[in-house]
């Protein structure tokens, strides 16, 4: 009887300790942009992810570096940076995909429906983050 709750209880709190972390932050002032995230499979805490973004972002120029997006969804991510039609810079992040096809075409989708200029010919950056926080 002990054997089968601990099972339960183990399918039942699986939910709460599978999620992957992953956190970007962005400079509007100069399009600078870091990501953090949980890549070898190894434990990783979200304030780890954080340190990495932030830090990615001010070594390529970013001033005032603020969080983009920050999650807990696990799968392939994807980022694109570019600018509106008025020539202000802009972000846009997506989480959670099955596939790396599938977050590049969901973030390119999201940077057009948010404004953002020459959707199909900027960079898209994409990255999976395994389920395996501290």
């Amino acid at each position: 009887m002990k054997q089968l709750f601990f099972l339960f209880l183990l399918f039942a709190l699986s939910p709460f300790y599978s999620r992957a972390q992953c956190s970007i932050y962005v400079s509007d002032a100069t399009g600078a942009f870091g990501a953090g995230y949980n890549n070898d499979n190894a434990p990783t805490t979200i304030q780890e992810c954080r340190d990495v973004a932030i830090k990615a972002c001010r070594e390529k120029g970013g001033t005032n570096c603020v969080v983009m997006k920050e999650s807990y969804q696990s799968g392939w991510w994807g980022f694109a940076n570019g600018q509106k039609a008025d020539g202000r810079n802009y972000f846009q992040g997506i989480g959670g995909a099955s596939s790396k096809s599938e977050a590049e075409a969901k973030v390119r989708q999201a940077y057009r429906e948010g404004g953002g200029a020459g959707a199909d010919k900027i960079p898209v950056y994409t990255w999976y983050a395994y389920s395996n926080p501290k």
